[in-house]
């Protein structure tokens, strides 16, 4: 087999992401498909006209747009069937009617491997709305560049899950705004750190987040905590009285976590904190003005807590004002390779490893059903590392043991060797190797596909026919 040079190999990447700069920036719509209807390549453009995320176009088959009504036909699918240009009008769900083009690519053989797709404005619809159409997209093309490269914050939130990606956006939008957000989500499933990016990302990101966990306080010094007090206001108060986390936080913003088990005595006074914005030390009788903005969290229902009398009906319904709901990580299994290999790196790094994880690992991972979420994962992770610092002879890390208490030692041959078929034996491989990359990008889907020369499209398709078959 012939060398590729990593300049060839270079050229081809650089190649890659000009067509897909260049897709982006055409003002019409056009995307590519495969013989089978899937989309390859496609432009932003061509999302906003139907009505939904270049991402979630990226994860579509023209089959199934049709069928849910995005638009009204698909010439892509004719021109495969029939492997010759076909025209027509369309309408989108979003009521744009535009001229389709599609045009068949075709092999030496004269097989269909892949169809181009343009689209323009139809004429009777310029007369009548092509200025306001095309601001439209121009706007819309704005907003999700902006989104690409502000909200997905890498740096500190893994989303490599749909579910995740749609909770960022929605919290950068509440970000912008002062109103009071409750966090819901089992235990571990990062609600500070969802929290933090609240506050990163509002107008208040340049003053103070002080975060207090309700659980953790005695009963006895939470109101002192959070309310403060003056010098002498109790026995074994301090002489120069103390400043309370209500104030504190002052101009920035106040994270209860754990506010369900805020003692009821103290929530009739945090409502009234709330209320007015104003706050009194404990042996004073001035009050002073506040202003911070309030995220609270919990893992229990406190809708159903206000109707069982175990938390204040008027506090949950000045609390609830923007709710959201944080996705347990076994509804987000995209995320879980991505936040290991992450974890992973930080504790080879800290502990100085020079070793891996293996696929296998990576694959009981993705089958374990984290009940503790990513602080469980976590855990995990830094168990596995220190572990393996007994044996600093192995190049790869199991994780079985550590996860089902029983050991499975992991021999690839005698895994080959199961399956007598060379479809069986060939999927194995490639499911190894392409755990191994992403290993190696460090679970970021995008650079793994261009290293494993396919579409991000085909590796998402991939990865989810791997965890279809661990679950069969």
């Amino acid at each position: 087999m012939p060398r590729v040079s990593k300049k060839t190999r270079r050229d081809n990447q650089l190649a890659k992401q000009k067509l897909g700069q260049i897709f982006d920036n055409l003002p019409d719509p056009i995307f590519v498909t495969d013989r089978h209807g899937h989309v390859l390549l496609s432009n932003s453009t061509t999302a906003i006209t139907i009505g939904m995320s270049l991402d979630e176009l990226l994860n579509s088959n023209v089959h199934d747009l049709v069928d849910k009504g995005y638009y009204s036909k698909s010439y892509a699918v004719e021109a495969a069937d029939k492997k010759r240009v076909v025209k027509g009008e369309l309408v989108t769900k979003l009521g744009f009617r535009q001229l389709s083009t599609s045009t068949p690519i075709m092999d030496d053989d004269g097989n269909v491997i892949l169809v181009l797709t343009t689209g323009r404005t139809s004429e009777s619809e310029k007369t009548h709305k092509g200025a306001n159409e095309q601001e439209f997209i121009s706007r819309c093309k704005r907003e999700m560049e902006y989104l690409r490269n502000y909200v997905l914050d890498k740096e500190t939130i893994v989303a490599e899950s749909k579910a995740m990606k749609k909770l960022l956006l929605e919290a950068h939008a509440i970000a912008r705004t002062d109103s009071t957000v409750v966090l819901y989500g089992e235990s571990g499933t990062g609600k500070e750190i969802l929290a933090k990016y609240l506050h990163r990302h509002s107008k208040r990101s340049g003053n103070a987040f002080i975060a207090i966990n309700c659980a953790t306080l005695p009963e006895h010094l939470v109101e002192s905590e959070l309310f403060g007090y003056e010098k002498g206001a109790f026995t074994g108060a301090s002489a120069e009285g103390k400043i309370g986390l209500f104030e504190a936080a002052h101009g920035g913003t106040l994270f209860l976590d754990e506010i369900a088990e805020l003692p009821l005595a103290l929530q009739s006074k945090l409502l009234r904190v709330l209320e007015t914005c104003e706050v009194r030390r404990l042996g004073s009788y001035v009050d002073r003005k506040l202003d911070f903005r309030l995220i609270a969290a919990t893992h229990k229902d406190l809708q159903k807590m206000a109707q069982e009398g175990t938390f204040r009906t008027d506090l949950f319904y000045r609390l609830n004002v923007i709710p959201v709901q944080i996705p347990p990580l076994r509804e987000r299994p995209e995320d879980i390779i991505a936040l290991a290999l992450k974890f992973f790196e930080f504790f080879r790094k800290k502990y100085d490893l020079n070793m891996q994880m293996s696929p296998h690992t990576l694959a009981t991972f993705q089958k374990h059903n984290w009940p503790g979420n990513v602080r469980e994962l976590r855990n995990a992770v830094e168990r596995l590392a220190i572990n393996s610092l007994q044996n600093f002879s192995s190049d790869y890390l199991d994780m079985d043991q550590r996860l089902t208490g029983t050991m499975q030692p992991y021999d690839c041959l005698r895994s080959l060797g199961q399956a007598g078929k060379l479809r069986d034996v060939v999927k194995f491989v490639e499911k190894q190797y392409i755990y191994q990359v992403l290993h190696d990008c460090g679970g970021r889907i995008g650079e793994a596909a261009d290293k494993l020369g396919i579409y991000r499209t085909v590796l998402y398709r991939k990865l989810k026919s791997f965890e279809e078959d661990d679950t069969v």
